[in-house]
């Protein structure tokens, strides 16, 4: 709990403060994208970067989801850490970090200290991202507090479009020079952070809780690797290991956070309708959008056989859908609509897009496609205003930093479930598909592994198989993965139809009194907007 400055000094504070700056609320979304673009800029300079460094399939997939990993696995301590030394020092400080990390990457001579960059770039972007979203709590009144998230989210989402393009730029002329533009966006964040966000006040702890916060940390990291290891092997020791370990850590962790009395993390947060509806919201926006994008990228490369650039032309409509959706709900909540009525709205608006998609699947144009790319794009960021609102209004002013960063770590969660579960659903059924219709074509069953290897083989490397067998399973693999797309989008459509009645569910009490941004007693050096 921060000290008590006394009232009479809170009042004499507030009678000199300045207003905040309008323009804190989009720079806020600026640095949001910063950390939300940079594993897209990493994604497409892979490619380069594994050539260059000479790195194996194993070693290509954890330098894949390295910065991930080091994001979900320290962002909650940084929160912590920002509410001890003061936010906007905190977010200078991971400014500085991110920066670092990128390069390190750029000059990195082997895949180690490559690792090591990556590893770098994830703690202290997640940091960025986790401050600029704990940030909103205390740059806008709480009655403005949803029209800010819409504001926070359009903004991330425009800007995180605009750097993703310019770094794929970059990468398509050489990989190290993709790793250029996220420090320059640092540079200027650190520049701008003093000017335009206040200086918060320190909320002081006798206790920091590092084992708490061990055993956290390597619980997710066991747990989402697991994850990702789902599309590869339900099985494998690399999936049951890591997940084994991650569940036997994090329940360390509850048992230890529920009898310490210094703990970091109000685990009583769980029997809150409120926050775990919250949570149900976020799946809808993390699962959904890791579902969309994953699978539709798959579809329209592999089955309509896109280039990468004609892709993202196409899922233009999904972003600028969410761009506008963000807006429009952040204002009508701004008005007075609940946050019960806003997911409700934004996971019925993703459930028609998923069935829509679903339908279109086999689609050969744009047109076919854009109902469901429109309602769909809508409806996920409609669900992330809600998400972030209800976390940050259940958030304590004495836990403000864990609980607002706890909202990133749950969302790696969700997008890596999302990318990790379709992805299994449509390879399985295709997978079944293909080896049915060889079946029923009379093929020997000791050959049917060898057709699913030619379509295997085309989809990781794009080489068109040459034997007649191998021919005829990729004919087969694309009837069968388009009917492996519908079925996966009209599951993934149910699931999130059920969360959102239990959102609602969860709601119909109503949704309580927004806590506080900052303990009682502590004065800002700004007043909010």
């Amino acid at each position: 709990m921060a000290d008590a400055t006394g009232t009479a000094a809170t009042a004499g504070a507030a009678s000199t403060a300045k207003k905040v700056s309008a323009l804190a609320v989009p720079f806020l979304g600026f640095l949001g994208a910063v950390q939300g673009s940079a594993p897209n800029i990493a994604s497409t300079a892979l490619v380069g970067a594994s050539r260059s460094l000479d790195m194996t399939g194993g070693t290509q997939a954890l330098a894949a989801s390295m910065q991930t990993l080091a994001i979900a696995a320290t962002v909650i301590t940084t929160g912590l850490i920002a509410d001890r030394i003061g936010r906007r020092k905190l977010l200078m400080i991971a400014l500085i970090i991110g920066a670092v990390g990128n390069l390190i990457v750029l000059a990195s001579p082997a895949v180690p200290i490559y690792l090591l960059g990556m590893a770098v770039t994830g703690i202290g972007l997640g940091a960025v991202y986790g401050s600029a979203f704990g940030f909103l709590k205390s740059v806008v009144k709480p009655e403005k507090l949803a029209a800010a998230m819409g504001l926070f989210t359009a903004a991330i989402m425009l800007s995180t479009l605009v750097f993703t393009f310019v770094g794929g730029t970059l990468a398509s002329a050489n990989w190290r020079t993709a790793y250029l533009l996220i420090p320059v966006m640092c540079a200027i964040g650190f520049f701008l952070t003093p000017i335009l966000l206040p200086k918060l006040p320190p909320m002081k702890g006798d206790k920091f809780d590092a084992f708490g916060q061990i055993l956290l940390g390597l619980g997710i990291i066991g747990i989402l690797y697991a994850i990702s290891n789902l599309a590869n092997s339900l099985t494998s020791a690399k999936t049951l290991g890591p997940l084994v370990v991650g569940v036997v850590l994090i329940i360390g962790f509850v048992i230890w956070e529920s009898k310490y009395d210094g703990h970091f993390f109000p685990l009583e947060l769980f029997k809150s309708p409120i926050f775990l509806a919250a949570l149900c919201f976020g799946f809808i926006y993390n699962f959904g959008n890791s579902v969309a994008f994953l699978q539709l990228t798959n579809l329209w490369q592999y089955i309509n056989g896109l280039t990468t650039a004609k892709v993202s032309i196409w899922q233009l409509p999904l972003l600028l859908a969410g761009i506008f959706a963000g807006l429009t709900i952040g204002r009508l909540m701004g008005k007075g609509m609940k946050n019960r009525t806003a997911g409700a709205i934004g996971g019925g608006l993703t459930v028609v897009g998923f069935v829509l998609l679903a339908l279109a699947h086999d689609s050969k144009t744009l047109t076919g496609f854009l109902p469901g790319l429109i309602l769909g794009g809508a409806g996920v960021i409609v669900a992330s205003v809600p998400f972030g609102n209800l976390i940050l209004r259940e958030s304590p002013p004495r836990y403000l930093g864990p609980v607002s960063s706890s909202r990133t770590t749950f969302g790696q969660f969700f997008y890596t479930l999302g990318f990790s579960i379709s992805t299994v659903l449509v390879d399985r059924m295709t997978d079944g598909g293909v080896v049915a219709k060889l079946t029923a074509a009379k093929v020997p069953a000791n050959q049917l592994s060898t057709g699913l290897d030619a379509v295997n083989t085309y989809a990781a490397s794009g080489t068109a198989p040459s034997t007649s067998l191998g021919k005829q399973a990729l004919a087969d693999a694309a009837t069968s993965y388009g009917t492996a797309f519908r079925t996966t989008f009209l599951i993934v459509a149910a699931a999130i139809l059920a969360v959102t009645v239990l959102a609602t569910v969860l709601l119909r009490k109503g949704e309580g009194t927004p806590q506080p941004a900052h303990p009682e007693g502590t004065a800002l050096e700004h007043e909010p907007a």
